[in-house]
């Protein structure tokens, strides 16, 4: 069950202001969407579900997956604003963007997550903790090859 995962660190969603979008940028990676989560995007874009399909995401093994930019060899997620350094579909941005950075794979290894995200603070043992969302791994897993 879910709320009986926890996390060795807390999120202060403060330094999103200033950290200029570590979570959306980076190296190459898949932001992985649901069929729900392409309707959601379509409708607050007011495009038809196929025509934003065909722009903004990409099909990988059967799955879809948000498209990237690239600039000076750095990846940008497709929604990243590279002006406000924030996300155009912030209020529908995909389940794996919402439960960051609380992903199973940095819950050993919190020391990897507090180096990308200045959000992530340690927390006392006694302190309660944030659950992940079962079934999330992490949004930006590293591209095959």
């Amino acid at each position: 069950m879910a709320s009986e995962k926890i996390f060795p660190y807390r999120f202060d969603g403060q330094a999103c202001k200033t950290c200029g979008g570590k979570c959306c940028r980076g190296q190459q990676g898949y932001v992985w969407v649901s069929p729900k989560e392409i309707g959601k995007m379509a409708e607050t874009m007011q495009m038809d579900a196929a025509i934003f399909a065909k722009k903004y995401l990409s099909r990988v093994d059967g799955r879809f997956s948000l498209r990237e930019h690239v600039i000076n060899g750095e990846h940008f997620c497709c929604f990243f604003d590279l002006i406000d350094c924030r996300c155009k579909l912030y209020a529908v941005r995909p389940e794996q963007c919402r439960t960051y950075p609380f992903w199973n794979e940095f819950k050993k290894a919190p020391e990897r997550i507090s180096l990308e995200c200045p959000g992530v603070k340690p927390i006392d043992p006694g302190s309660v903790r944030q659950p992940p969302v079962d079934g999330i791994t992490g949004t930006r897993h590293p591209a095959p090859g």
